[in-house]
C-alpha cells in the first residue's frame, strides 16, 4: 500500500518500535478504569501524550479531548474517533494488569481503541509537515451506559464543526482475527431501555393467598414480552427485545409488594421501533391485569441508527483490501443489533463505523461485554494501519 507519510516498509518498521509503547499505554489505561463522564486519569494520560507530542488539545464533553493535527491549515478534512471510557462489571482476569476498581473494568476493548488512536497521534506528528490538509482526533468519553452518550455531547459542543468526515473502528472477537467488516447504509441498530414496575400486595410467604404477588406477575410479564419479537413483527421486521435486570424482594420468607425488570430493545427501522414500544405496553398491560397487580411501563429511547455513508464505506474497504486482502474485506453478519452512539456523529456528517476482528482461530475468544474479555493487543498495528490508511486515502 503506498502512502503519503510513511512507505509500508517504513510504516512497518516504525510500528515495530511504536507497539510496545502504546501496548503498555493501553494496559495502564485498562488497570485505571474509568466510567463515562468520570474518565478524568484517562483525560489527563492523553492530553500529557498528546501535548508532548505538539498538540494543543481542548477539552470535549467534559472529560473528552479534541486535537488537529495542523490546525494551521484550517478545516479539517477528516477526523478519527476513539472511545475512552469503561463498564460498570467486574474483572475475572489474572492479568497482571486487571483493573484495581471493583465494578468498573474495560470489557469492551475502548482501552484499546483509546491507544489504537494516541498511536496514529504519534504517527501524524512525525508527519505533521507532509500532511496537505488537517485532521482532527476526537478522544470521546462515555460511550458505555450513559443515556444520550459523549458522541451527542460532543456533537452539541462543536467537535464535528468543519469537518468532512468522520471514522471509528471498534475490535470484535467474534469475527475472525485480521478481518475487516464493514457496510454502507445501516450498520447497527437503534437503542432504547425500558423499565417496568409492578406493584401487587405482599405479605407472609407461607399465605400467598392473601398477596397479589408481583414476583410472579414480574415472571409473567418476562415470558409474556417474548412474543413481541416472535409474534409482533413480520420476519423482515429485525428487532431484539431482551429483559436484563429483575429485582424484588428482601427476605426469603416475604413476598414483596413491588418488583421492577429493565432491559433493551434494539431495532433498525422507526416503523418496526413504534411497533416494538406499542407491543411491549400492551403486553404488559394485560399481564399485570391477569395476575391482579398494576404496572408501569416506561422507555426510553436512547441512540439512533448507525447508518454508514457510502462514500466513506467505499473508503475503508478500498484501505482494508490493501492492508489485509480483498478475502479478509466483508459485510458478513451486519448489520449488527449492538448500538454505538457514533451514530450521532454519522448523522451530523459522512461518516463510516467498522469492526476489526480479534477471534482466535476456533472463535472461543470472550466476547465484548464478558468479565473474562481483554482486548487483543496483537491487533494494534491493523488497527493504526486502517486509520493511517484513511488518512491517506481520504488526503
Amino acid at each position: 500500500m503506498s502512502t503519503l507519510l510513511f512507505s509500508p516498509d517504513a510504516l512497518t518498521e516504525r510500528l515495530e518500535t511504536l507497539v510496545p509503547e502504546l501496548t503498555e499505554a493501553r494496559h495502564d489505561i485498562h488497570k485505571h478504569p474509568e466510567l463515562g463522564f468520570e474518565e478524568t486519569r484517562t483525560q489527563a494520560k492523553i492530553k500529557a501524550w498528546l501535548e508532548s507530542l505538539g498538540y494543543e488539545p481542548c477539552v470535549s464533553a467534559q472529560t473528552g479531548l479534541v486535537a488537529d493535527v495542523r490546525p494551521d491549515l484550517g478545516t479539517p478534512t477528516l477526523a478519527l474517533r476513539a472511545d475512552i471510557d469503561c463498564l460498570p462489571m467486574h474483572e475475572h482476569t489474572d492479568l497482571p494488569y486487571r483493573s484495581v476498581h471493583d465494578g468498573k473494568a474495560h470489557k469492551c476493548g475502548h482501552d484499546g481503541h483509546t491507544a489504537v488512536l494516541m498511536g496514529v497521534a504519534k504517527l501524524l506528528s512525525e508527519k505533521r509537515d507532509a500532511l496537505p490538509a488537517n485532521v482532527r482526533l476526537l478522544f470521546q468519553p462515555a460511550e458505555e451506559g450513559v443515556r444520550g452518550g459523549g458522541a451527542k455531547v460532543m456533537v452539541a459542543e462543536g467537535a464535528l464543526e468543519g469537518v468532512k468526515e468522520v471514522y471509528a473502528l471498534h475490535n470484535w472477537p467474534g469475527y475472525p482475527h485480521g478481518e475487516v467488516r464493514v457496510r454502507a447504509g445501516t450498520m447497527m441498530a437503534a437503542t432504547a431501555e425500558f423499565e417496568v414496575t409492578v406493584t401487587g400486595v405482599g405479605g407472609h410467604g407461607s399465605q400467598p393467598q392473601h398477596c397479589r404477588d408481583p414476583i410472579v406477575a414480574a415472571a409473567g410479564i418476562v415470558s409474556a414480552l417474548q412474543t413481541v419479537v416472535s409474534r409482533g413483527i413480520s420476519s423482515e421486521g429485525g428487532a431484539v427485545v431482551s429483559v436484563c435486570q429483575f429485582h424484588g424482594g428482601t427476605a426469603n420468607n416475604v413476598i414483596p409488594d413491588e418488583v421492577r425488570l429493565s432491559g433493551t430493545i434494539r431495532t433498525f427501522d422507526p416503523a418496526v421501533t413504534e411497533v416494538v414500544f406499542d407491543r411491549i405496553r400492551e403486553v404488559v398491560r394485560g399481564s399485570a391485569s391477569t395476575f391482579g397487580v398494576q404496572a408501569q411501563v416506561e422507555i426510553h429511547p436512547d441512540y439512533p441508527v448507525l447508518v454508514n455513508d457510502a462514500e466513506c464505506t467505499a473508503a475503508v474497504e478500498r484501505v482494508a483490501t490493501a492492508i489485509v486482502g480483498p478475502d479478509n474485506v466483508t459485510s458478513d453478519e451486519l448489520p449488527m443489533a449492538g448500538g454505538e452512539d457514533f451514530a450521532y456523529m454519522a448523522q451530523a456528517i459522512p461518516a463510516a463505523y467498522f469492526f476489526v476482528g480479534t477471534g482466535n482461530d476456533e472463535l472461543t475468544s470472550p466476547v465484548c461485554h464478558h468479565p473474562d474479555f481483554d482486548f487483543a493487543d496483537s491487533i494494534i498495528p491493523l488497527a493504526v494501519r486502517m486509520f493511517m490508511g484513511l488518512v491517506e486515502d481520504r488526503l
